[in-house]
């Protein structure tokens, strides 16, 4: 991989960095980042980040490693919140004692835990993340398992920034983007197209890794 093309793919990985990510999310972009950099490397970035990827997914972490931050707010806010706040004032009403919900505008620290399936109010499995967070002093305390697969497909949006201009992800010469003539729209909707076909690849292939 070229100095450029690396330094690029950084910068790239950089900008999709936001507040509250895991240190497994900051171990994957930054290995990908100097891997790829790295003055003697002959690899293509995308081997690069299936490495990675794989070697996150079998490594021994510890379990502050999953430790994220996020701000609960009683009004607005992320819906994932809304319902882990919900299912905690539940637990709360049934007799839990070792739960106390955070004031609004205050942080809270927790992880997503693998604890069995959970299902919504229709009777469907859940797979809205609210519904497998959990305070991390009690997710501790009580050796509750790691979801990992959840932590490596947070990663997915920044990985597919590494890897989307290979050949593999890019529209067709025939195809339609490649006729617009605005030059601008056109480079829009083929990052678009890319992104979303190296987004697709890496949710497969993080699936074939559980």
């Amino acid at each position: 991989m070229a100095y450029e093309e690396a330094e690029t793919a950084f910068h790239q990985g950089i900008d999709t960095v936001k507040q509250g990510n895991s240190e497994l999310f900051r171990f994957i972009r930054e290995k990908i980042m100097w891997k790829a950099m790295g003055i003697n490397n002959t690899r293509p970035i995308q081997k690069i980040v299936e490495d990675v990827l794989r070697d996150a997914r079998f490594r021994q972490w510890n379990f502050n490693q999953f430790v994220a931050m996020s701000k609960w707010k009683a009004k607005g806010g992320l819906t994932c919140n809304k319902i882990f706040m919900k299912w905690m004032r539940e637990r709360i009403a049934s007799g839990e004692k070792n739960i106390k919900i955070p004031d609004s505008g205050e942080h809270f620290s927790y992880v997503v835990v693998n604890d069995g399936p959970h299902y919504k109010e229709d009777g469907s499995k859940s797979t809205r993340k609210g519904n497998y967070m959990e305070f991390a002093n009690i997710a501790k305390e009580q050796n509750m398992g790691i979801d990992i697969g959840h932590y490596l497909e947070q990663t997915v949006e920044m990985c597919a920034r590494f890897i989307n201009e290979d050949d593999s992800f890019q529209p067709d010469l025939m195809d339609k983007i490649m006729q617009i003539k605005d030059m601008n729209e056109r480079e829009k909707q083929i990052d678009d197209y890319s992104q979303r076909k190296a987004k697709n690849w890496l949710k497969r292939y993080i699936k074939g890794l559980q």
